[in-house]
C-alpha cells in the first residue's frame, strides 16, 4: 500500500460515505402543529412515507455526488502517487565512480553498492523509447560496459559488472570528455553521475554541452590512511631506511599501532598519535636487506580499510659494468669514473678491454684471465670506437657518427656576444623530475660551444639552451641512450658539483635499462611501466589474488595497466622455450592521499568555470548539485481536490435549483 500512497491511513475517511447513506435512509423528526384544513393531508402522508426509517434506498443523484466527493477527498488526503523516472526520452549515459573511496563502508555495505542500487533503480523506471549506456570512470580512461541500448536487462547486467573495476583513483574528467564527444556526435545526451563527489574538479569545456545529474552517496569522512611508503639504501651504513606517511582525516585525535611485517611475522611496531588532520612521516632505519616483500599496516578500524596497509620491496644494491671509450686523455672523466661507487670500470681502446682497479672494486684482477665484454653501460666521448649491442645502454658525449645516437647531430655553434643576434648558450629549461637531473642543477653551466641537433622520433630533450636541446634522452624499444650536445672540456662542467651527480645518476638510469627493471612501487590503478631483458619473448604475471597470465612481448618496454588490486605483482620473464630468465616484484598499494580523503560532497565543481563561461558569453556555472532521489514521486492530489470542488459545486447547484 505504501508503494502507491504517501498517507494510506487517510483512506479510512472514505468510511464516512456510510454516514451519508444513513442520513438518506433514516426518518426525519417532524414537529406537530395544528392546521386549519385537511386539504394538505395527502401531501403530508406522501412526505411521511418518503421519510420513513429503514425504507428501501432510492437512487438519488445528490447522495451519489456527495459520496463520490467524500471518497475522492479521502483519496486526496492519502496522497496517491506514481513513480516517475528522472530519465527523459532519448539517450542517457550512466557514469559510475568506482574509485577506492567508493569502497568506504558507510553504505549498504559500501558506497559503491549504494551507487549501483541507484543506477539499477534508474534503469527500472526507464521510459519507453529511451536508450542507456553504462560507463565506469576508471583511473586513466573511461571503461564502457555497454553501448546504447533500450534493453533494461542488458543495462542492469552492465551496472552489476562495475564492481569488477573498483579501486584506484577515478578520472571523472576523462569520462565526461568521452560523454561530451558522444554528445557532439549524437546531440542532446543526458549524463547521470553516481559518485561520492570525492573527485577532482572537472574541466568546464567537458560539461557545458551536457545535461548532467549527480546522485551523491556516502556519509562519513572518518579515515586514517597510509598515504606514502618507500625505501632507500643508505650508502654509508649499507642498511635501508623505510619511509611511511600516515594521515588522520578524522575530526578527532587518533591513536593506533603501525607495524612492519616480514613474511607475515611482526618485525617492528610503533605507537602513533595523530591530531585531527595531521600528516606525519615515520622513518624506520637500520633495516637489513630482505628479498621478500615487506608489509606496513596500521591497526585501526575506520571506514576505508584498503589504505590501512602498504607493501614495500627493498631495491637490491645494483652494480653495473661500465666501459669508457675515449680518443683523448680525458683525465677528468677517467678520474671521475674511477671514483664512482657500485661500478666495475673498464676502458676500451677499440679492440680490447682493460679493467681499472678502483677502491670500490674490492679485489685485484688476475691479468691472465680474459675480460668479459658483456657491458651494461658505455660512455662514448666524441666518435671513439665502441661495441654496439642492443642489450646495452649508451652515454654519448658530443658524438656525431653513430646510428645509435638519439639525435641527428649538426654543426657546432660558438658563443658570441657580438653576433647579430648574439649567441649566449644559456640554459633556459631543465626537467627537475627526470632521474638524471633530479639532483644535479645546470643553472651555473658556462658553455663556449654547443652542437645543434635534431631529435629523432623516440627522443626527448631534458635540458635546453637558447640554441636548442643540450641533454637528450632516447628510448628506442627499451634501449636507453643519453646524449650531451657539447664538449665537456669546452665548458666549466667538469669542475661543477653537478658533474659527478649527473654522471652517477645517468649511469644508474642507463644501467637499469640494460638489466631490465620492474620499477618502484606504484599507487593502485596507475599504469606500471616495465622494461624486460633483451632475450625475453614473453612474461608471466601473477596477480595478488593468485591468478596468472602469460603475455607475449612485442618490445622490451611494456606496461601493466590493470593494477586496481593492492598487493604484490610477480613478473617472470621467459625465453622462447618458456624458460625463466629473471623475476621481479612490483608492490602496489593505495597510497593515494586524494582517495583516502573520503569526505563525501553534495556537489561536483568545475574548475575556473566562471572565467571559462564568461569568455564564451554564457552564464556562470560553477558546480553540479547533487539530487537525492532517482525515482521521483509524482502526486495527483491537487487534481483530485479540483474534482471534489467541482462535484460539491454541482451538488449545491442541483440542490438549490430544486431539480431533486
Amino acid at each position: 500500500m505504501e508503494r502507491f500512497f504517501l498517507n494510506p491511513l487517510a483512506l479510512a475517511w472514505g468510511a464516512l460515505a456510510g454516514g451519508i447513506i444513513l442520513l438518506y435512509i433514516l426518518k426525519l423528526k417532524r414537529v406537530k402543529v395544528d392546521v386549519s384544513s385537511t386539504l394538505l393531508w395527502e401531501q403530508a402522508l406522501a412526505d411521511f412515507r418518503a421519510n420513513a426509517p429503514w425504507q428501501k434506498l432510492r437512487r438519488n443523484l445528490l447522495m451519489i455526488l456527495q459520496i463520490i466527493a467524500l471518497i475522492l477527498l479521502a483519496l486526496a488526503l492519502s496522497r496517491p502517487f506514481m513513480f516517475d523516472n528522472f530519465v527523459e526520452r532519448g539517450k542517457t549515459i550512466f557514469v559510475i565512480d568506482a574509485s577506492a573511496s567508493m569502497l568506504a563502508r558507510d553504505g549498504s555495505p559500501d558506497r559503491l553498492a549504494d551507487a549501483l542500487r541507484l543506477a539499477d533503480d534508474a534503469v527500472t523506471g526507464f521510459p519507453r523509447g529511451a536508450e542507456g549506456m553504462v560507463v565506469v570512470a576508471g583511473p586513466q580512461s573511461p571503461i564502457t560496459l555497454s553501448g546504447f541500448t533500450g534493453n533494461k536487462s542488458t543495462l542492469k547486467k552492465a551496472i552489476s559488472r562495475a564492481r569488477d573495476y573498483a579501486g584506484g583513483q577515478a578520472d571523472l574528467d576523462s569520462a565526461m570528455r568521452f560523454c561530451s564527444s558522444l554528445s557532439e556526435r549524437d546531440g542532446g545526451l543526458q549524463v547521470v553521475i553516481f559518485s561520492d563527489g570525492a573527485v577532482e574538479d572537472l574541466s568546464p569545456d567537458s560539461t557545458t554541452d551536457l545535461q548532467i545529474r549527480f546522485f551523491p552517496v556516502g556519509s562519513s569522512a572518518d579515515n586514517v590512511a597510509i598515504v606514502g611508503a618507500g625505501a632507500r639504501l643508505n650508502p654509508l651504513s649499507g642498511f635501508y631506511e623505510l619511509f611511511v606517511a600516515v594521515h588522520n582525516f578524522y575530526g578527532t585525535q587518533q591513536e593506533f599501532s603501525l607495524t612492519l611485517f616480514r613474511n607475515d611475522v611482526d618485525s617492528v611496531s610503533e605507537e602513533v598519535s595523530l591530531r585531527p588532520g595531521q600528516r606525519r612521516e615515520i622513518v624506520i632505519d637500520q633495516v637489513p636487506y630482505f628479498p621478500d616483500p615487506l608489509k606496513v599496516e596500521i591497526d585501526i578500524e575506520d571506514t576505508l580499510r584498503e589504505d590501512n596497509e602498504a607493501w614495500i620491496v627493498l631495491p637490491q644494491r645494483p652494480r653495473y659494468k661500465v666501459a669508457l671509450c675515449s680518443q683523448g686523455d680525458s683525465i677528468l672523466l677517467r678520474a671521475l669514473m674511477q671514483s664512482l661507487p657500485d661500478i666495475d670500470y673498464f676502458e676500451y681502446d677499440g679492440s680490447s678491454f682493460t679493467q681499472i682497479i678502483t677502491a670500490d672494486s674490492g679485489e685485484s684482477i688476475d691479468d691472465g684471465q680474459p675480460v668479459s665484454t658483456d657491458m651494461d653501460v658505455w660512455v662514448v666521448e666524441g666518435d671513439a670506437p665502441f661495441v654496439a649491442d642492443p642489450s646495452d645502454s649508451y652515454l654519448f658525449i658530443n658524438s656525431t657518427a653513430s646510428p645509435l645516437l638519439p639525435v641527428e647531430a649538426g654543426a657546432e655553434v660558438q658563443k658570441d656576444y657580438q653576433a647579430d643576434p648574439p649567441v649566449y648558450l644559456a640554459v633556459v629549461g631543465e626537467s627537475v623530475t627526470h632521474p638524471i637531473t633530479r639532483i644535479a642543477r645546470f643553472n651555473t653551466l658556462n658553455l663556449n660551444s654547443q652542437r645543434r641537433v635534431q631529435l629523432k622520433p623516440y627522443a626527448r630533450s631534458i635540458i635546453d639552451t637558447s640554441e636548442g636541446p643540450l641533454v637528450v634522452e632516447g628510448d628506442n624499444n627499451g634501449q636507453r641512450t643519453v646524449y650531451l650536445a657539447f664538449d665537456i672540456y669546452d665548458s666549466n662542467f667538469p669542475v661543477l658539483s653537478a658533474f659527478p651527480l649527473f654522471m652517477m645518476d645517468t649511469i644508474t638510469y642507463l644501467g637499469q635499462g640494460s638489466a631490465g627493471s620492474a620499477g618502484n612501487g606504484i599507487s593502485a590503478g596507475l599504469t606500471a611501466e616495465l622494461l624486460a631483458p633483451v632475450e625475453a619473448v614473453s612474461y608471466r604475471l601473477r596477480m595478488p589474488d593468485g591468478s596468472e597470465e602469460t603475455v607475449p612481448l612485442n618490445s622490451r618496454r611494456f606496461a601493466i595497466s590493470d593494477t586496481r588490486r593492492t598487493g604484490i605483482y610477480e613478473v617472470s620473464y621467459l625465453d622462447d622455450a618458456g624458460g625463466l630468465i629473471s623475476e621481479s616484484l612490483l608492490p602496489v598499494s593505495l597510497v593515494n592521499e586524494f582517495e583516502s580523503n573520503i569526505a563525501p560532497a553534495q556537489t561536483i565543481r568545475t574548475k575556473n568555470a566562471e572565467e571559462f563561461l564568461a569568455s564564451n558569453g554564457t552564464e556562470s556555472l560553477g558546480e553540479i548539485r547533487g539530487v537525492q532521489e532517482v525515482m521521483r514521486n509524482r502526486e495527483f492530489y491537487p487534481w483530485i481536490i479540483g474534482i471534489v470542488l467541482l462535484l460539491i459545486s454541482l451538488e449545491w447547484y442541483l440542490y438549490h435549483t430544486r431539480i431533486f
